[in-house]
């Protein structure tokens, strides 16, 4: 099969004779251990489906790392100090452990970054032992690479996965230059990539944007080329997103790919290389292994508002998702093959159009399924049944604030009380929705927060945020891109710029991460905010506050603290205005609907019956709104 034919790519030139490739395609740390990488998942079939590749072959690094950590170390660091760095507060920490398999061995304890990080109260204990097996580790791996008679090896690089992937490059590059060295993934994409290329002789080559457009044609070219050489220099110029070098060894860099790649032309990832290399660690007794499946690329609602923070799509923000033919099919298959019933979508938001049809379908499979998915946090009650009947256990709704004045500032498209009515509801339907508090926006103020750090104590019930964070500068963020939007860009990580040897602006171009002139709230003001949300943490096992119907009464079971209350509305009017309040609804919004069922009533007597509620912090009020706290209901 043909490249052309695969992808329905334009004509690909099968001119000259062929040589047969053997492809290794390397995720290396610090990827999550509980599931496969995307990247090499995908692209794996891809290569394979070229009928000049011999072999193309997935190797996850990052669990063997884990493993090699674990025995090297008698058991004592183990899986859980691998999730600390790649969920650790310290950028580049993953960075600096890969550093000396790069640039050589430097005491740990004497390092620049170890003395900033640690001045800054981080706890390096772990990371510097592994800092000195590094080396290593990637010797070994570099030394099987070679053993395996690989012509080409691929390496997926996302957040710290540069320094681990670079050391491997350069390693095997000592040990055979004629492996030929490629690099890819979202820290590739758009100047990144340029730099990372011109900076690093060990990269043959670099990939920005979708693989699936990029690898086939370069494989293609060096099937067809001396493995002593290059292809020619006409041949690699005309390949879009691809960095290369010429015949006087300068560094090139073509224009990005303009189109994106169709997601039912994408093929069906392969899992398998996860899977046995996750059946076959001993470091990962306390993972919870998990399919991968990916619905969807780019943000639809990125396309219309971007979140002023949010850098995560990079240069690839238009969004299109499978069929829910695909995604059932793929899903049937994977659960099959591997025995799990943990799915994650990869997606950075879910399709809407799932709700429609592939959720529905879902729902009607005998599958116990725990699906994951990114969503939009205004869904209302009716679309989280949809979620829950499909077996979608947790969601990642990116909440954000409970202000709508600062979610207007971040451009969310959502209100405060919006999401404080997500949180009831997934109550509700038993769906577990995971976020974080986010603050520091510029234009933000302390009112913002007062109005809700004072009401936190009537959220007990609900799930609390996992942290309070101040918003990071990212690449590609309109932060990042506009600075009249206030976050002063400071450059990159000063811990970032103390892991690689380059000078500042070289730096600055492979980073993701910003440093920022503090922006919105003081830190005390943020302090109270963490307090609240810690105290709200400490005291949220086992509370509730549930509306249970009784006919045309309610029962309202408060136990949200030691001393538990039951209270029973039984006059319509009550009823009917405390029912008025599930969707969210101002003081005027709530008297005409109640009038116009027919209860007669008036604003100034609604409004008393509310602010007498919320005093009882059955209601939560936000932006004139004020909506009903108690779970249990439905209001669509």
């Amino acid at each position: 099969m043909t490249t052309a034919e695969f992808l329905g790519l334009p004509h690909v030139s099968s001119r000259g004779p062929r040589r047969p490739l053997r492809v290794a395609l390397v995720c290396m740390p610090w990827a999550s251990l509980d599931m496969p990488s995307m990247a090499i998942s995908t692209l794996a079939p891809v290569a394979r489906a070229l009928d000049f590749v011999e072999a193309a072959d997935t190797f996850y690094a990052n669990i063997r790392w884990a493993d090699h950590v674990h025995e090297r170390t008698g058991g004592r660091i183990g899986s859980e100090d691998y999730r600390r760095i790649v969920d650790g507060y310290y950028v580049a920490t993953g960075e600096w452990v890969f550093s000396p398999a790069l640039y050589g061995f430097e005491e740990p304890l004497d390092s620049p970054f170890h003395a900033a990080a640690t001045g800054s109260g981080a706890d390096l204990t772990a990371a510097a032992e592994m800092y000195r097996l590094s080396s290593g580790f990637v010797g070994r791996l570099a030394d099987e690479l070679v053993a395996g008679g690989y012509d080409v090896v691929g390496m997926t690089s996302t957040f710290d996965q540069n320094m681990p992937s670079l050391a491997l490059a350069r390693a095997l590059k000592e040990r055979s230059p004629r492996v030929v060295t490629v690099m890819g993934g979202a820290n590739c994409d758009d100047v990144q990539g340029a730099a990372l290329h011109r900076n690093f002789r060990c990269l043959d080559y670099v990939v920005r944007g979708e693989g699936e457009l990029v690898l086939p044609r370069l494989l293609d070219l060096l099937s067809r080329s001396d493995p002593d050489g290059s292809p020619p220099a006409g041949d690699l110029a005309a390949v879009p997103g691809l960095c290369w070098r010429g015949p006087d060894d300068a560094p090139a860099v073509n224009e990005q790919p303009r189109a994106v790649v169709p997601m039912d032309s994408v093929p069906e990832a392969d899992l398998s290389g996860y899977f046995d290399t996750f059946r076959a660690a001993r470091s990962v007794a306390g993972v919870e292994p998990k399919v991968q499946i990916e619905g969807g690329r780019g943000c639809w609602w990125g396309e219309k508002h971007h979140c002023t923070f949010c850098g995560l799509n990079g240069s690839l923000m238009a969004f299109r998702a499978k069929s829910s033919d695909r995604v059932v099919r793929e899903i049937e298959n994977a659960v099959r093959a591997h025995h799990m019933l943990d799915v994650v979508f990869a997606d950075n938001i879910m399709d809407m159009g799932y709700l429609r049809d592939l959720l529905p379908r879902l729902a009607e499979k005998p599958w116990d399924l725990r699906l994951f998915f990114e969503i939009k946090s205004n869904l209302g009650i009716g679309q989280l049944k949809v979620l829950a009947e499909a077996g979608v256990a947790q969601v990642q709704p990116g909440i954000e604030s409970l202000s709508t004045h600062v979610l207007r500032l971040m451009r969310k498209g959502v209100t405060g009380w919006q999401n404080v009515r997500l949180l009831r509801d997934c109550r509700t339907v038993a769906v577990f929705p995971g976020w974080n508090f986010l603050y520091g926006f510029p234009g933000e103020t302390e009112a913002d927060y007062e109005e809700v750090v004072e009401q936190l104590p009537a959220l007990w019930h609900l799930t609390p945020p996992e942290g309070v964070y101040r918003a990071v500068l990212t690449r590609f963020s309109p932060f990042f891109d506009d600075p009249g939007l206030g976050l002063e860009n400071l450059g990159p990580s000063g811990l970032l710029k103390k892991v690689y040897k380059l000078p500042a602006d070289e730096v600055a171009d492979i980073s993701y991460v910003f440093e920022s002139r503090p922006a919105g709230i003081s830190e005390s003001v943020a302090e109270r905010l963490r307090a609240a949300v810690d105290t709200w943490r400490a005291n949220h096992q086992g509370r509730r506050l549930v509306a249970v119907p009784e006919g045309g009464a309610l029962r309202i079971v408060d136990e949200r603290t030691t001393s538990a209350a039951e209270e029973r509305l039984e006059d319509p009017l009550l009823v009917a205005v405390f029912l008025a309040t599930l969707k969210g609804r101002s003081a005027a919004g709530v008297t005409r609907e109640v009038t116009a069922q027919g209860h007669r009533t008036t604003e100034e007597r609604v409004t008393a019956l509310l602010e007498e509620w919320r005093a009882r912090r059955w209601l939560f009020h936000e932006d004139g709104r004020y909506v009903a706290l108690p779970t249990g209901l439905g209001h669509e």
